[in-house]
């Protein structure tokens, strides 16, 4: 009995100490590393999280670019009655051949459904962009070809262009 008197306290001390270190160490903060040239030179940037606008003015371009510009900027913000209505403004200043014409009409009507009329428009846009070597727009529209129909006679025609390692 004698014994687990004596263990008594001297287990209770023992827990007592390791306790208290833990939370000396809990509450412990490291302080901040030093900051290198790089920290420096971003500390006085803005977020990288805030849009980046380009520095274009819409009032500068041609009215067949600006409006298929804002027309790209209603489909990627999913206004698509928005596009819509800036697309039939750019028809009346682009050519009915401008493969981006092509493409957001395209677009456009995949999101409506109208897979044919998508089809057809993706193909047309693709063969405007090859032949203004413009391989990786024609490719955006290679995809959306073969998302409509895989197996389609201008599928296959179109992709010895893609075959390379590139694609």
């Amino acid at each position: 009995m004698r014994r687990g008197f004596l263990l008594l306290p001297i287990l209770l001390l023992a827990f007592s100490c390791a306790s208290s270190p833990e939370k000396e160490r809990a509450s412990y903060a490291p302080p901040p590393p030093p900051q290198t040239p790089l920290d420096r030179k971003l500390s006085g940037m803005p977020s990288q999280e805030l849009p980046i606008t380009a520095p274009v003015d819409p009032e500068r371009l041609d009215k067949c670019t600006r409006y298929l510009l804002f027309t790209d900027q209603y489909v990627s913000a999913a206004d698509y009655p928005d596009a819509e209505d800036t697309l039939k403004e750019a028809k009346k200043y682009c050519s009915p051949d401008d493969p981006r014409l092509n493409y957001m009409e395209a677009i456009l009507a995949d999101n409506n459904e109208e897979k044919e009329k998508a089809y057809r428009l993706y193909y047309k846009a693709a063969l405007g962009y090859i032949k203004e070597g413009k391989m990786e727009q024609a490719f955006k529209c290679y995809s959306g070809m073969i998302s409509i129909n895989p197996e389609g006679k201008e599928v296959k025609e179109l992709k010895r262009y893609f075959e390379d390692e590139d694609y």
